[in-house]
């Protein structure tokens, strides 16, 4: 029995805990030990005091010391199983939530740790047995309610998790974990006025939550209000300077907003915290080359290469299809992007859905308004044969009604916008409408949500268009190309079985305006006289190799120039650079700013042929060329995105502008160039072939997509296993 100055003294350190005054209790707890050598509770208190002091091994030492005194303590095992929860030994903490129950079957905190513990294993559901638990033992319990919402969140059962955080801000207003845990759930919910109001409660009761600052500044990103994010990731590293997270979320907002340089140093800075921080290297990577920056770009590429076959992860998709022409490295790659982004998410396997009068089309896509997939896709829907389909449009993304948006809604029987569902909650609105075939039309492009597909939304799911390569999970059955794109040979560099196309893969749009109002050479910059070589490809697809390559070409032919697509300025100054590096005169690239669709067409008109890159090509770009009636010179590689080029050049009867060697490419523009009547005859051919050639056979290209899509579902109505699908529709 303590004498009643060690409980005195006990009771004043417990209060200077509660009070953070550590020291000060650290010093009473060393008087109760100077009169009372073993004293069990002030053994523990220090322990207590070791673990908010993070100083896990003599936490755990004191902790011990007092269950060797007072072995019946239930408190302290459950100290002690906190202790070691901190430490990530979960399975030895449970052990020790499970004696101190047995000791004090009454202890409603214990039960709740426990709950804690098996949460972090991931058994969620004994979890929840716990905390139904703690509750029944203690109904005023906030903390356990809490937790409860915790775990339902964890198994996306939203309304559950949103009650029992409601129910814990009654019980405990200054509760901010749950304030936090409400914000998520919105988040997910794409609600974000509520989660943004969930995380200002959270940080209003807690100003220093990082997690919450971090959820603010995505919300204010995602709203596109730049200045308002960067002003919370800012607070992150004032709170914490070594904050990874908030690093990353700036270099993604300085890149959104080509500030590539500031996103450069933050992408460096994260890599100083974290150089093996998942996708970093890959995303700064990207980041320089978006500015042309190749100053160390040749080891940079050896080592992304050497980390991919090491199974690390550290590309993103664009990374090696921009950089290498390897399919087998590539499908590695994105396998391991893939299988990171879907976690343990799990397609949900769906009752085979009865035959209807029209087989139903989910189309899904953050583009359905004024972008580059939507002006390729247009006609395509317009042209369905609306008596064997039904279509239904899955429309979400930053995007407002438009010109576009409004000619697409008018194609589809339903159009939907779920913008502000999460991913699961469109593959179940997917598979309750009986969706019989859904057709990604992102992949991992910018807006992408893939995790759709992961969940499941249909019987049978098609990658197409937007993404040049593998998706790199079995949840796709299929992607759409052709045999010049994917010859067989290649398949190996798909996840997916293809559907394959008798023309090209790519549908066009023949009703795309081209302006009737043609600018000068003089307007548009260029000079009076001599060849204009173009390329109009996004800055990151030019790389060290391609601009020697147009470099050569240049000095070969007297007078020509190459016009080029000014991304941001620092790419356009670099690329100045590196012309002159190769003895090029840098006024010898000239470079055009963007246009509305109509105006940017017609200014082909102005140039003579296009120049192509690899290994990734010109996809939207390389048509657009051709509708306005630029040939497009080509090198084709093995890859699905050194392929794109060749595959358009073929089904518009131009595949002689298609090559195997750097060598025939830079051979061929230069005859071009110095050949007036070859390049005379390659125009005129282009021209007669517009109207008459598949390419731009819209009509035609729906009807051999259409009898794709019908084969496939019949395959799975005969409950056949997954095969290529070849089509071979006859022409007209």
């Amino acid at each position: 029995m303590s004498s009643p100055q060690t409980i005195q003294l006990l009771q004043k350190a417990v209060q200077e805990i509660q009070a953070n005054e550590l020291e000060s209790a650290k010093l009473h707890l060393k008087a109760v030990l100077g009169k009372e050598r073993s004293q069990p509770d002030a053994l523990r208190f220090l322990g207590i005091i070791a673990c908010l002091q993070k100083e896990w091994t003599q936490a755990l030492e004191l902790i011990d010391q007092a269950i060797a005194v007072s072995p019946e303590n239930g408190l302290a095992y459950s100290n002690r199983g906190n202790v070691l929860s901190e430490l990530k030994r979960h399975e030895e903490a449970l052990i020790c939530y499970e004696k101190a129950i047995s000791l004090q079957p009454d202890y409603a905190e214990a039960y709740s740790n426990q709950g804690n513990a098996l949460q972090a294993l991931g058994r969620f559901e004994e979890a929840l047995i716990c905390y139904e638990k703690a509750i029944s033992l203690q109904p005023d319990y906030a903390e356990a309610y809490s937790n409860q919402g915790n775990a339902f969140l964890a198994l996306s059962r939203y309304q559950a998790a949103l009650a029992c955080y409601e129910k814990t801000v009654l019980l405990d207003a200054n509760n901010a974990k749950a304030f936090y845990g409400a914000a998520i759930i919105f988040d997910l919910q794409k609600k974000y006025d509520y989660s943004l109001g969930c995380c200002n409660q959270a940080l209003k009761i807690q100003p220093h939550y990082l997690e919450a600052l971090a959820l603010r500044g995505t919300i204010y990103f995602r709203a596109k209000d730049y200045e308002q994010a960067l002003t919370n990731f800012d607070e992150i590293l004032l709170i914490h300077p070594q904050s990874i997270q908030a690093w990353l979320s700036k270099g993604d907002i300085y890149a959104e907003t080509k500030q590539f340089e500031k996103a450069d140093e933050a992408f460096k800075k994260a890599l100083v915290i974290d150089p093996t921080k998942d996708f970093l290297f890959g995303l700064s990577i990207q980041n320089q080359i978006q500015m042309c920056q190749w100053t160390d770009l040749t080891n940079q590429v050896k080592d992304l290469v050497h980390r991919v076959r090491d199974g690390e992860k550290v590309a993103i998709p664009y990374n090696l299809i921009s950089l290498v022409d390897d399919k087998s490295l590539i499908r590695c790659s994105i396998e391991i992007y893939a299988q990171a982004m879907r976690g343990n998410i799990e397609r949900v396997k769906q009752e085979k859905i009865s035959p209807k009068k029209k087989i139903r089309l989910g189309y899904f896509s953050a583009d359905f308004h004024n972008h580059p997939t939507a002006y390729l896709v247009a006609e395509l829907f317009e042209c369905h044969d609306k008596e064997k389909f039904e279509l239904f449009g899955f429309v979400f993304g930053r995007n407002a009604p438009d010109e576009m948006r409004n000619r697409l809604e008018k194609s589809f029987d339903q159009f939907l916008d779920v913008e502000d569902k999460s991913d699961e909650e469109i593959a179940q609105l997917a598979r309750e409408m009986q969706i019989d075939i859904a057709v990604d039309l992102k992949g991992f492009t910018k807006e992408a949500r893939p995790k759709i597909f992961m969940y499941g939304a249909a019987p049978i799911q098609i990658s197409y268009l937007a993404f040049p390569g593998t998706m790199g999970l079995l949840c796709f059955d299929y992607v759409i190309a052709d045999p010049i794109l994917i010859p067989e040979k290649h398949q190996d560099g798909m996840v997916e079985k293809i559907i394959y196309m008798p023309d090209s893969y790519q549908v066009n749009d023949r009703s795309r305006k081209i302006s009737p109002l043609i600018k000068s050479r003089k307007e548009l910059g260029l000079p009076d006289s001599g060849f204009i070589f173009c390329c109009f490809n996004n800055n990151y697809k030019i790389t060290p190799a391609v601009l020697d390559g147009w470099v050569r070409i240049l000095q070969s032919v007297e007078g020509s120039v190459l016009w080029l697509y000014e991304d941001n300025p620092i790419a356009v100054a670099n690329l100045k650079q590196e012309a002159v590096t190769r003895g090029l005169d840098a006024g010898r690239f000239i470079f055009a700013g963007r246009m509305d669709s109509a105006d940017h067409l017609a200014r082909y008109k102005n140039a003579n042929l296009f120049l192509d890159t690899t290994p990734c090509n010109a996809h939207t770009t390389a048509s657009d060329a051709l509708w306005a009636g630029l040939p497009v010179l080509t090198l084709a590689g093995e890859s699905f995105g050194a392929r794109v080029a060749a595959s358009l050049n073929n089904a518009v009867g131009l595949s002689d502008l298609t090559v195997e060697t750097q060598e025939e490419y830079e051979a061929l523009a230069i005859q071009l160039a110095t050949s007036p009547s070859r390049f005379k005859e390659l125009k005129d051919r282009l021209e007669r072939n517009l109207l008459t050639a598949p390419l731009f056979d819209t009509p035609l290209f729906t009807k051999n997509l259409e009898a794709g899509y019908i084969e496939a579902y019949e395959r799975h109505q005969q409950n056949m296993p997954l095969d290529h699908i070849y089509i071979d529709a006859p022409k007209g």
